[in-house]
């Protein structure tokens, strides 16, 4: 017997099943694990629309002092009645990861507020060793129970750390359980989440962001290139193949074929072993550069860029009013200090343009609406809110 409230007038026998297949139809799985919880009857009907039913009405459960909870984990219904009892939890560190997507399931399945389980992951978040996860991992539970901090991380890490297409991670069953193809279309604080029925998802706005980063690093370290390609002199050509051959030897140029196979984070580490002086009878006009600052400016910018993305700018930036173009102008007339200033850390711009989420349906919608009105049309539109900033 597990004791969550030494007055509790309810006992909650929870029957944990295996994972193994039904032999039949009319027989249950394996029976893993069962445990009893002493609680409070009051408090569960208060806190949950399902067991106000269950406890509190015409229910045959409603006369019993015994409720059997059929198919639940143990451990997720424990840590489930001592948040809804207010009681300490001891050791909150010792909660595998792959516990938070149950939690999240039970939430929907009793109705419970997810919000109360904030605070239990800030402090899950801080204590755990969280060496053995991976920011794929981390993605969803700090999204959905609204760990701005921890949330920023991962996608930062994401942006920087990983080769290829950003990806999700769920260790679990519970593929239902994923971010929105936008991070954006299922609500963080409500009584319950939403499925969304896919198997895998990409984080579009991490793949965006680092596509930027990409951009960024290839644009800072082009600049000598511009100079030189503008020079008259007859040291150019040998200039400019000395500095490309410098990137090269490090494995840090041609851009687009590195970072097929590297990191943003693994070529500017790559960046560190960048060393190439011109000829000395290069002009100094053209071609007497401080190459070596120039990488390592890039590498300070790079680094720099993205902090990202932060759940309140996204919560700031989500449609309100339900109204396409009401929407698209309440997005066009924010500022940039609007936004970032209840934002719980402390980011540059580009992490509040990438954690725009008005969302790219009602963007095209606008565009198309007006295009196809008599005095309409696409130069009519103006500037779309996702499009100027990759210019800045």
């Amino acid at each position: 017997m597990m004791v969550t409230d030494v007055s509790g007038d309810l006992t909650i026998r929870v029957i944990e099943y295996g994972d193994e297949m039904m032999l039949a139809h009319n027989q249950e799985p394996h029976i893993r694990h069962t445990c009893d919880f002493q609680v409070s009857r009051e408090v569960l009907s208060g806190k949950s629309p399902v067991f106000k039913l269950l406890l509190m009405s015409n229910f045959a459960e409603a006369k019993k002092d015994t409720v059997t909870l059929k198919g639940d984990k143990v451990t997720t219904m424990d840590i489930w009645f001592r948040i809804l009892h207010a009681v300490h939890l001891e050791n909150v560190q010792s909660t595998p990861l792959e516990e938070m997507w149950p939690m999240v399931v039970a939430c929907d399945k009793y109705n419970l507020d997810i919000r109360d389980l904030n605070g239990w992951f800030a402090d899950w978040y801080e204590k755990k060793d969280r060496t053995q996860q991976t920011p794929r991992e981390l993605l969803y539970p700090c999204w959905i129970f609204d760990h701005a901090k921890g949330f920023a991380a991962a996608t930062k890490s994401l942006a920087y750390d990983c080769v290829g297409h950003v990806t999700e991670s769920n260790p679990t069953k519970h593929k239902e359980l994923h971010l929105p193809s936008r991070v954006i279309r299922k609500p963080r604080c409500g009584l319950f989440t939403s499925y969304i029925l896919s198997n895998s998802i990409h984080a579009e706005q991490v793949n965006a962001a680092k596509g930027r980063l990409r951009t960024v690093l290839h644009r800072e370290l082009f600049k000598p290139n511009e100079c030189l390609l503008l020079a008259r002199c007859s040291c150019k050509e040998t200039t400019l193949f000395g500095y490309e051959k410098a990137l090269y030897r490090i494995d840090a140029w041609p851009l687009e074929r590195v970072a097929q196979r590297h990191s943003i984070t693994a070529i500017l580490d790559c960046l560190d072993n960048f060393a190439f002086e011109p000829p000395k009878e290069a002009c100094i006009d053209f071609c007497q550069q401080n190459y070596k600052e120039a990488v390592e400016v890039t590498q300070a910018l790079t680094r720099s860029y993205f902090d990202g993305l932060c759940l309140d700018c996204m919560d700031s930036s989500k449609p309100k009013t339900g109204n396409t173009d009401l929407d698209y102008w309440r997005h066009n007339s924010l500022r940039e200090r609007q936004l970032v200033r209840g934002c719980r850390f402390i980011h540059r711009q580009p992490t509040w343009y990438f954690s725009f989420m008005g969302g790219k349906e009602e963007r095209d919608h606008y565009r198309e609406k007006k295009s196809t009105t008599p005095t309409g049309g696409r130069d009519r539109v103006g500037v779309i809110p996702g499009e100027a900033a990759h210019e800045a």
